[in-house]
This record gives C-alpha cells, sequence and structure tokens, in this order.
C-alpha cells in the first residue's frame, strides 16, 4: 500500500490545475500588459505596472468542479506616476483603468461587457477555457504607511529585511462602496497584494534563503512546475471546501484563510502528509480558540474574517461553516492519511473530492477496478397483444 503522502499525491493529480490553463492565463497576462503599455494607449504617461495576485500567483489554484465554470485570472494594474490621492477621485483612476480595458475587449472581441465590481473590474472571456480576469487599480501607498506596515511586521517577528520589502508593495486600491469613492480625498482603501505573494514565498523558503528572497524580483507571473507541500496542501484543502460547499459557494470559507492559516503553520522541509497533519493541527486550533481574526500577515491591521461579523453576511454563517469545515477536513483527510482500506480510499476521493480517480491511480493505489456493468434487457415471451384478450 502506498504511504500516506503517496496517496494525498496521487490525490493531488487529479485536482491540479491543466498545464494548458497555466498557458493560456500567462498568454492572457502577457497580452493585456502589452495592450496596457502600448505607445497609443491613455495610460502610456503613468508608467503602468501589471502584475498577477491570488491563486495563480501562489500557485495554488485548482481546476474547476464544473468544468464550464471559470478560472479566477486576478491582476492588480498600478499607476506608478501622475495619480495621487491628492489629484485624483478613486472613481477617476477606476474609470482611467477601465476605458483601457473597454478598448481592450473590443480590439480582442471578446463578447461579455466589461463588468464594475466594488474594488476591480471584471472581463470574462473564453479562449481554449473560460476565464475571467479581475482588474483591481492601484497607485503606490504613501512612505508613511509603509513604515507602519514595516514596523508591525517587524514586531510579529518578520525579518526586518524582509518586512521593509513587503511594506514596499503597499497600495491604495479604488472601492466603489467607499464613502469617499468619488471625492477628492487622503482616505483610499490599503491593500498589498504583492507584499502578500513575498509573504507566502518566503514561507516555502529555508529561513536562510529570505534575504535573497527580498531581494528577488517576484513579477510578474510565476509558473511553478515544482510545488512544495505547502501549496498542494492548500489546493487540496481548496477543492474538499468547493466539494462541500458545491451547493452553497456564498457561505464557503474564504480562500485567503485556508492559505494564511496554512502559511503560518508550514515547516520548509517537510513531506505533504506531514504539513497536512500540521496544518490540520493548526486549523483546529484556530477552531477551539473561537477567534474572530484571522489577520493579514503582511498587515496586521486588516481582519481576513471581518464578514464573520458583518450584518449582511449574517445569513451566511461563515464562521459556523468554516468550523464545521475544519471538523470534516479532520476527519476526511485522517482517513486518506491513515492505513485504511484501499477501497475506502477510493470512496472519501469520491465524495469528499468529488474525484473519480482514473485507472492508472487505482493501479497505484492498488485498488481493484470495478467489475463491468452488464447491461441486461428483459425480452418478452412473445410480442405484446396490441388488442384485449376480451376483443
Amino acid at each position: 500500500m502506498p504511504t500516506a503522502n503517496d496517496r494525498l499525491k496521487l490525490l493531488l493529480e487529479e485536482v491540479d490545475l491543466p498545464e494548458r490553463a497555466h498557458e493560456l492565463a500567462l498568454s492572457r497576462y502577457k497580452d493585456l500588459g502589452k495592450w496596457l503599455s502600448r505607445p497609443e494607449s491613455s495610460l502610456a504617461d503613468y508608467d503602468v505596472h501589471l502584475f498577477v495576485q491570488g491563486s495563480f500567483a501562489f500557485g495554488t489554484a485548482i481546476r474547476p468542479v464544473n468544468p464550464d465554470e471559470e478560472y479566477d485570472l486576478d491582476f492588480t494594474c498600478k499607476i506608478r506616476i501622475g495619480v495621487t490621492r491628492q489629484t485624483h477621485t478613486q472613481k477617476q483612476l477606476k474609470e482611467m483603468i477601465g476605458a483601457e480595458l473597454a478598448a481592450y475587449r473590443i480590439a480582442r472581441k471578446i463578447q461579455s461587457p466589461l463588468e464594475a465590481k466594488n474594488r476591480c473590474w471584471r472581463l470574462s472571456y473564453r479562449d481554449e477555457l473560460p476565464f475571467h480576469m479581475d482588474v483591481v487599480p492601484g497607485i503606490r501607498a504613501h512612505d508613511e504607511l509603509r513604515r507602519d506596515l514595516g514596523a508591525l511586521m517587524e514586531a510579529r517577528g518578520i525579518d526586518a529585511e524582509l518586512a521593509r520589502d513587503l511594506a514596499r508593495r503597499a497600495l491604495w486600491i479604488t472601492d466603489k462602496s467607499h464613502r469617499n469613492y468619488a471625492n477628492v480625498s487622503p482616505e483610499w482603501p490599503s491593500s498589498n497584494p504583492g507584499g502578500y505573494q513575498l509573504w507566502f514565498a518566503s514561507r516555502m523558503t529555508a529561513t536562510s534563503g529570505l534575504r535573497v528572497l527580498a531581494a528577488a524580483q517576484m513579477d510578474p507571473a510565476p509558473i511553478y512546475r515544482s510545488k512544495t507541500p505547502l501549496q498542494q496542501c492548500v489546493q487540496l484543502f481548496k477543492r474538499h471546501r468547493d466539494i462541500l460547499f458545491a451547493d452553497n459557494s456564498d457561505a464557503k470559507p474564504a480562500s485567503i484563510i485556508l492559505t494564511t492559516v496554512a502559511g503560518m503553520a508550514y515547516r520548509h522541509g517537510e513531506s505533504l502528509a506531514d504539513t497536512m497533519s500540521r496544518v490540520l493541527d493548526a486549523l483546529e486550533q484556530v477552531r477551539a480558540s473561537d477567534t474572530d481574526e484571522i489577520l493579514n500577515p503582511v498587515n496586521s491591521k486588516e481582519n481576513f474574517a471581518d464578514r464573520w461579523a458583518r450584518p449582511d453576511c449574517a445569513h451566511l454563517f461563515l464562521k459556523h461553516n468554516f468550523h464545521n469545515w475544519i471538523m470534516q477536513t479532520r476527519r476526511d483527510f485522517g482517513e486518506i492519511m491513515q492505513d485504511a482500506k484501499p477501497q475506502r480510499i477510493v470512496e472519501v476521493a469520491s465524495d469528499a473530492l468529488g474525484v473519480t480517480l482514473s485507472e492508472a491511480v487505482r493501479q497505484r493505489l492498488r485498488v481493484p477496478s470495478p467489475a463491468p456493468t452488464i447491461r441486461r434487457v428483459a425480452i418478452a415471451a412473445e410480442p405484446p397483444r396490441p388488442w384485449l384478450e376480451n376483443d
């Protein structure tokens, strides 16, 4: 029987993003970047900087449960010169980015209309696979905020040099629900997706490599040919969550929370099975503590779990569902990692991960193939009569 580590990796093969999806995402990223930086662009004088954020940047993207579901490709579009909080409103910045995205849509003959979300523009399209791009407009955060963020990270034990580099990536972003969205104001929402990406990458690296990593250019689009146990663990958790909440996706635990808890718990050099056990224990500690806070590691003033207590989210029971998911996750992955009967592993994979194991994987798990189903058709002894017996 394969080891617990081998079993998890075999299941991961059925969950991981297909290579073609990575290629298409990278192609679209490059194409959009060229469009925004072309000489005739209305943004040509603003030093545009486009970079990937979210699961594609972390190397934790997974294939959708539903084959028709769109892959989510998240970008930040940062204006580095010519726009400040003193010269423009959030609304003006968002409209500047939106105008170029609208032109890009027409030039590339994308049929779906450009959609304005609170913080981003969304553009849905299809290459060979269905995608949607979420583009968040942003500008450079001022030095005072960066110093404050760096100090907060150092206080939480992050290496000083790395903390400064994480803070350097902080942004002011747009949010149409913000009270000063349409006003020139020093009050803009802040975010740091680039800093979070670098933090997550630092968690995948030995401590001795943090200084080298901090000096590296993390931008733009990392393609992970070989993944760490941390990334693999997050992928398995996300798939388990997607299956459990397939009928109620609005209530599912947020990916950023799963990624953060896993990143904090990870120890470089451990196997996937050891990482899974460690992160499961960390999740249980979160549940047992009954905390209402999952803090952003690159901005401890930001609580990733703030929606749990929001009145407009009360009907989703987000905290309750998060706790229930943790308990179910511990049960399901506990069975997979224990010396359960091979057939039971197949059943858990199907129920908990929505995975029908291929014949090759079944053989490697030493699970017998199901007996072929023989379709039997009942044949009447004689053709039925088209009349009644008494006629």
